[in-house]
């Protein structure tokens, strides 16, 4: 697991909105969740809230930015 994930402990209205949103770009991009693109996808998630990004919207034009630089 990569370390920089456990840097901070979530309260519990974070981690519901951070797995609604991962449920909503796997979703939203067929991965199933329990795949190694969605445990990436899982970590830059959390890698980018805990540099400060909050809002929904930012978060998924973020995801979707590296998306498109890694394909």
């Amino acid at each position: 697991m990569n370390a920089a994930v456990l840097t901070h402990a979530f309260e519990p209205s974070e981690l519901a909105f951070l797995q609604r949103l991962f449920d909503d770009i796997c979703a939203e991009r067929g991965l199933p969740t329990g795949g190694p693109v969605a445990s990436t996808l899982a970590a830059q998630i959390i890698q980018l809230y805990q540099q400060g990004v909050r809002d929904p919207r930012e978060l998924q034009d973020h995801l979707a930015a590296d998306a498109h630089l890694k394909t």
